[in-house]
């Protein structure tokens, strides 16, 4: 993995072009535009959003959401099932890893967007803003300096049976577990997982439920996502959290937190047959929605992104030295070498878990 300076470039989302003959159907005139949006975001977050599409543009949008068990990963089974026939015109993804594999399959369109230079840049997913995988802890429980603030601290002793992380057969677990098989390899991967298994780590349905068993001093730490531990906050729950999440090792006294993964949200383009020159367009159109300053500042403001898309025109949030401290350096892997990984880090820890 490497390090990115998250720096904003000016984009703007021109066209959603699926580079098919098209044939469209016949509609009534009073008819209403619509899209078929498949979303694994948030409920709280995606439905203002809509709303304020909605109402600028006429259009209905549809909605098709994921269940907190599957999260991305039902989507992208749903997806891949309709391939030759499919119903939704737009995907909008929390996390990467299985958008990157609808394009490898052939299920994604292709984005043409514009550079400030006014140049076409092909792409077949965007990314919209950028939240981090945590280490989430109870606040009442450390003292102050000895929070966990690597993955190897979630070993130490004191925490057997009072760690937990959510399935990582589904959602931002499963490509954070990817990420982590990519970096290290098999060897190391399947080590820290036996480690985690033989000192008693517990495994949720959700992020969100895993912030509420430290919350209710189920456990004392865990693996989640930034806007999890928020919305924990905003609850005024005994919370808090620590970067590390891309770091094996285990802190040293006195030392900062790890590195922390950071994982776009992304909106992708159906592949259809039967998409008219107008569907194209109203799709362009929410993309460049989803880049508006409005929505990019709700995004940030919602803390389901820490860092605006550089492909919107908001500049980088610069952190403040504290939350810094608490985040360590931001990583961003190439999520495209990290998704020939995925099925691979979810059968070893399989394999480990069933062995308990």
């Amino acid at each position: 993995m490497r390090v990115v300076t998250l720096v904003a470039m000016l984009f703007v989302a021109c066209m959603a072009c699926c580079e098919r003959s098209t044939t469209p159907a016949a509609k009534s005139p009073s008819a209403k535009p619509q899209l078929v949006l498949y979303v694994s975001a948030d409920d709280a977050l995606y439905r203002p959003v809509i709303q304020t599409f909605e109402a600028a543009t006429g259009a209905k949008v549809k909605v098709v959401p994921d269940t907190e068990a599957t999260k991305t990963f039902g989507l992208v089974r749903k997806l891949l099932d309709e391939k030759d026939a499919p119903k939704a015109d737009l995907f909008w993804a929390s996390e990467p890893i299985g958008v990157v594999r609808l394009a490898k399959e052939g299920v994604l369109g292709n984005l043409a967007i514009a550079d400030t230079q006014g140049k076409a840049v092909p792409a077949q997913w965007v990314p919209l803003g950028y939240r981090a995988r945590v280490i989430v802890y109870h606040k009442e429980r450390f003292k102050a300096g000895e929070e966990p603030r690597r993955l190897g601290d979630l070993l130490a002793p004191e925490l057997k049976g009072k760690v937990g992380f959510a399935r990582p057969q589904f959602g931002t677990t499963r490509t954070h577990f990817a990420a982590l098989l990519a970096a290290f390899g098999e060897e190391a991967y399947e080590k820290f997982l036996v480690a985690l298994r033989d000192n008693g780590a517990k495994v949720y349905d959700g992020n969100s439920m895993v912030v509420q068993a430290v919350a209710q001093g189920e456990i004392s730490a865990g693996l989640t996502d930034s806007d999890d531990v928020e919305s924990g906050r905003q609850q005024r729950w005994p919370v808090s959290a620590r970067g590390g999440t891309a770091d094996l090792a285990s802190s040293k006294p006195g030392e900062g937190a790890g590195p922390v993964l950071m994982m776009p949200h992304v909106v992708a383009v159906v592949a259809r047959e039967d998409t008219s020159p107008e569907q194209q367009a109203l799709a362009s159109r929410f993309v460049s929605h989803l880049l508006s300053d409005d929505v990019q500042r709700l995004l940030l403001q919602t803390h389901q992104a820490l860092q605006p898309s550089e492909a919107g025109a908001l500049p980088r949030n610069e952190l403040p030295p504290e939350a810094r401290a608490r985040a360590g350096a931001e990583l961003l892997p190439d999520y495209r070498e990290v998704e020939p990984f995925e099925a691979k880090a979810v059968a070893i820890f399989e394999r480990v878990w069933s062995s308990k």
